[in-house]
């Protein structure tokens, strides 16, 4: 069973609500589905159902309280893994109680979870999405044999990467009953028309992580002589300090835009953005989250990458991302 394999069916999705990259990689998915004549039941928070919208769902929503991940920004992810392993595994009991609920409803033909250990059902059949069948190598051993676990109390899983060309690497190597779906991305089919000079900062991931790249893409903006769009959470658009001409957007049609236009993205580099960049083939500097374990394989698998420029850790704080850009 393959997502171009599903037409006629009744669809239960939701997906991980650790910032807007779960959301917006599976926009993608959701339309596909959607096109082939699917109806779709999206559970999950407004804004992400606002996201859906954006982009022409036109399926059922129905409200899921958020997961509820509390970080320290203190780039300790063990450390910041065990403050949210209760919260985590009461998230999870409640989103499967409240799913199977709904489905005793609405009656799903099949479950599909972006990442979302919760959203699945003894009854119905439920698929796993991910690009993370392995978690890297220096992942707690107990988070490795629990997140191998929760993955195997779902039918199959579908792996959001090609399997010739691994853009995840060994994190998604995959174990037998797996399937390879390719990579998804809403810029699929997207002209690019690059700007010289433009460059479009992208603010994600979990707080305060994405406060303190928002900083620092501010003073980086501030000493450019380059055009700069920063797009970010909506909780920053009023924010001051900035130098006349950047422009701050939290509206996904112009930040679509301007990621096509623009000459260079620098961002985090989670999983999405690398499917986005890779399928613009757009030019990136690349800031790992401090101390999370996937971005730092993430960027070290991509290296060398023509296209993209990685800031290592110890550098970031040191060195201005005006001498990445330039170099």
């Amino acid at each position: 069973m393959r997502p171009e394999e599903l037409t006629g069916k009744k669809i239960l999705y939701g997906c991980l609500d650790w910032g807007n990259g779960h959301i917006a990689r599976s926009v993608p998915l959701i339309l596909q589905l959607q096109s082939q004549g699917n109806h779709v039941f999206f559970m999950g928070s407004p804004d992400q159902h606002a996201v859906l919208l954006h982009y022409g769902f036109t399926g059922t929503f129905k409200e899921l309280p958020p997961t509820g991940f509390q970080f320290k920004g203190d780039g300790n992810f063990l450390f910041e893994a065990l403050r949210n392993a209760r919260i985590v595994r009461k998230a999870m009991q409640r989103d499967y109680e409240r799913v199977n609920a709904y489905a005793q409803t609405v009656q799903p033909d099949l479950i599909i979870s972006d990442h979302r250990y919760g959203i699945r059902s003894e009854t119905v059949p439920s698929v796993f999405v991910t690009h993370q069948v392995q978690l890297p190598s220096g992942t707690n051993t107990l988070a490795r044999l629990i997140h191998r676990k929760w993955m195997e109390r779902f039918d199959t899983t579908w792996i959001m990467d090609d399997e010739q060309k691994r853009l995840a690497g060994q994190l998604s190597k995959s174990v037998p009953g797996n399937q390879y779906i390719g990579h998804y991305s809403r810029f699929q089919g997207v002209e690019s028309k690059t700007i010289p000079g433009s460059i479009v900062a992208i603010i994600s991931g979990p707080e305060p992580y994405a406060e303190q790249l928002f900083g620092e893409m501010v003073k980086a903006a501030n000493v450019s002589e380059k055009e700069w769009t920063i797009i970010c959470p909506k909780a920053y658009a009023a924010a001051t300090g900035l130098k006349k001409g950047t422009i701050i957007s939290n509206d996904w049609k112009l930040a679509d835009e301007a990621i096509a236009a623009a000459e260079y993205v620098v961002s985090r580099n989670g999983y999405t953005t690398l499917m986005d960049l890779a399928v613009l083939q757009k030019k990136a500097v690349l800031v790992p989250t401090p101390g999370q374990p996937e971005q730092y394989y993430l960027a070290k698998l991509h290296s060398n990458h023509p296209l993209w420029k990685i800031v290592p850790e110890k550098m970031a704080a040191a060195t201005p991302l005006n001498d990445f850009l330039l170099a």
